[in-house]
């Protein structure tokens, strides 16, 4: 039930739903006073969640910064969150399609064949709330990384979870057993990383995170920033709205 109330219910207190739902109650309320409020309240909710400045500093905020790996002291292993690395239902299948969060697994290889990590471990399999996924994520993951030259034996995959908090919770054997001797690497989106860090821990996991895909990025003081709304900072707002709310949920229910 947590599972599927997490991906419908989230859309109406995220900012575009709460700007759809203020904007249905101006046309089709009779009360002007309330039409005048409605329409105040989604010029003010676009201006504010699609304001540049605003996005960053709040992704600055809320993100894990850039991080270099410690020198190493034993074997290390990676732990590749999925959502978003590829995408799964692109045209023609036989083809891997990477998606807005690949970083993660581009970082991933890249970590691997500079010999920093030793092994890979996808952990993700389908998101899906109504109906499971033509071709799983971690699956086309694997895909691409064996493509890519990393030997079958080191790219391990957990194709269980459907969420964060299902990541750490399958992962753990794994990890607890195959890997008893390995550092675990955790390799998420910056704004992620905070409730993927969280997850592990509960599990009695140490990670070593390694955020990717960055929101934030150098501050900009010009007009188009701090005045003029913009589709890139409203979508980053998303995100990172989100993930706090996804947070506060996961620490609500002890998930983190």
């Amino acid at each position: 039930m947590f599972y599927f109330l997490s991906k419908v219910l989230s859309f109406l207190i995220m900012p575009l739903g709460l700007v759809t739902i203020a904007l249905l109650l101006a046309v089709f309320t009779k009360n002007h006073a309330r039409r005048r409020k409605a329409l105040i309240s989604a010029v003010v909710l676009l201006l504010v969640t699609g304001n540049g400045f605003i996005t960053n500093e709040l992704a600055i905020f809320w993100e894990y910064p850039p991080a270099n790996l410690p020198a190493r002291t034993g074997a290390r292993i990676g732990v590749v969150l999925t959502g978003g690395l590829v995408a799964v239902d692109a045209q023609p299948r036989n083809h891997i399609y990477l998606g807005s969060q690949a970083d993660r697994m581009g970082q991933a290889l890249l970590l691997y064949k500079s010999g920093q990590i030793q092994k890979i471990l996808i952990s993700g399999g389908t998101g899906g709330i109504i109906k499971r996924e033509v071709a799983e994520e971690g699956q086309l993951a694997r895909q691409f990384l064996l493509t890519a030259g990393v030997p079958a034996q080191d790219v391990v995959l957990e194709n269980r979870s459907r969420n964060t908090h299902e990541n750490a919770l399958f992962s753990a054997p794994i990890l607890q057993k195959q890997f008893k001797a390995y550092q675990c690497v955790l390799i998420t989106s910056a704004w992620h990383m905070r409730r993927a860090v969280g997850c592990f821990q509960k599990q009695n996991l140490a990670v070593i995170p390694y955020p990717t895909s960055f929101i934030s990025a150098a501050r900009d003081f010009t007009p188009n920033s701090l005045l003029l709304p913009s589709e890139k900072a409203l979508f980053d707002f998303y995100w990172l709205f989100h993930e706090f709310i996804g947070y506060v949920a996961y620490w609500v229910t002890g998930y983190v």
